[in-house]
């Protein structure tokens, strides 16, 4: 399994804010996209779908910006992947049903891998993240 490049710039825009939560900062698109190359146009996509999963919020203003809805010690990596990356679904069989159940060999082990990932992700924190604590 190969994670696409939002959940990999959705991670790093969410440490990132972890980062500034504790001062109070915002972080800005535009500062974002310096500091991961990545353009303003695709980090707000990325960012759109963080806000919508209720991880970060906006703040309008001449010191606005992004900033996290609650504290990096209560998100967890699992909850941003999950908001930028379709639920993590490995197959679609695991939520949508499957045609073939009955006979479906491998069905169990997505499902089962499916938990084991999420499970795993739920574990750790923006915070252990942002203090590279793992």
């Amino acid at each position: 399994m190969k994670m696409s490049s939002k959940a990999r710039y959705g991670l790093y825009v969410a440490v990132e804010l972890a980062k500034k939560y504790a001062q109070g900062e915002v972080a800005t698109v535009s500062a974002l996209a310096q500091s991961t190359g990545v353009t303003e146009k695709y980090l707000e996509q990325i960012i759109a779908l963080m806000k919508k999963a209720n991880i970060v919020v906006a703040l309008r203003g001449a010191n606005g910006g992004y900033k996290l809805l609650d504290s990096p010690q209560n998100i967890t990596v699992g909850q941003v992947l999950r908001a930028v990356e379709d639920n993590l679904e490995i197959v679609d069989c695991i939520h949508n049903g499957c045609d073939n159940k009955c006979h479906c060999v491998s069905r169990n082990l997505w499902a089962k891998l499916y938990e084991n990932i999420n499970t795993y992700l739920d574990t750790i924190s923006l915070q252990q993240l942002a203090d590279d604590d793992l």
